[in-house]
Parts: C-alpha cells; structure tokens; sequence
C-alpha cells in the first residue's frame, strides 16, 4: 500500500522518478504481488502517519525516522491491521493504480521535458 502523495515526492530526478514508477508498474503485473495506491481524492480514517510491514498477524516493523520498532503484541498488531484494512478499503489496485501511476509518471517525464 502506497499513498499517491508518496509517488509524487521529488527525492531524485524527474528523469529516474519516471523509471521507479516503470519498474512499481512492472512488478504489479507479477502474479505473487499486489500494489494498492491510496489516491489523495480518497476519504481518509486514518492518518499514515510511518510506514510499516504486516507479517501474517504475527509481526509488525514499523519505520521511524531513527529506528525500526518491532513488535508481536496483539494490541499494536491489531492497531495497525486496522490501519492497513482502512488504507486497502480506499486503495486503486490493478489497472485503476496502473493508469493512477502512469499519469504520475508522466507527469515527471513531461517536467524532465521542460527542463
């Protein structure tokens, strides 16, 4: 699950965002992946406030800016399945986050354009 805000980030080049999102476009074709993308229109219930890994109910790593917080608590686990259900209920998957993610890069390729 990836928010639309994310994908638009300038961290490198115009020119390298675009092929980042080739290669997301790519692997989303791939039998054993699934890629959700939360588009900035959707109503939000939660805020993703960091981002973090779902292990099968077991297992959560959650990414801050200075560490990696592990946890196998019921509680927090619930916590973020609840996020991540919110997230994947608002979510474009398949060709609605394909063509969502070919705009965004060509919005890039277009930037490199006039650059």
């Amino acid at each position: 699950m990836i928010t639309e805000s994310v994908l638009k980030w300038r961290l490198i080049s115009p020119t390298m965002m675009a092929a980042q999102l080739d290669k997301l476009i790519t692997m989303s074709r791939m039998p054993n992946i699934s890629i959700g993308v939360v588009p900035l229109s959707a109503p939000m219930t939660d805020l993703p406030s960091s981002s973090f890994a779902l292990f099968d109910n077991r297992l959560v790593i959650v990414e801050i800016p200075h560490a990696k917080v592990t946890t196998t608590e019921p509680r927090d686990i619930e916590r973020y399945v609840t996020k991540f259900d919110g997230f994947e209920q608002v979510a474009v998957a398949d060709e609605g986050m394909r063509t969502l993610m070919e705009g965004i890069r060509d919005d890039f390729l277009r930037e490199q354009e006039i650059n």
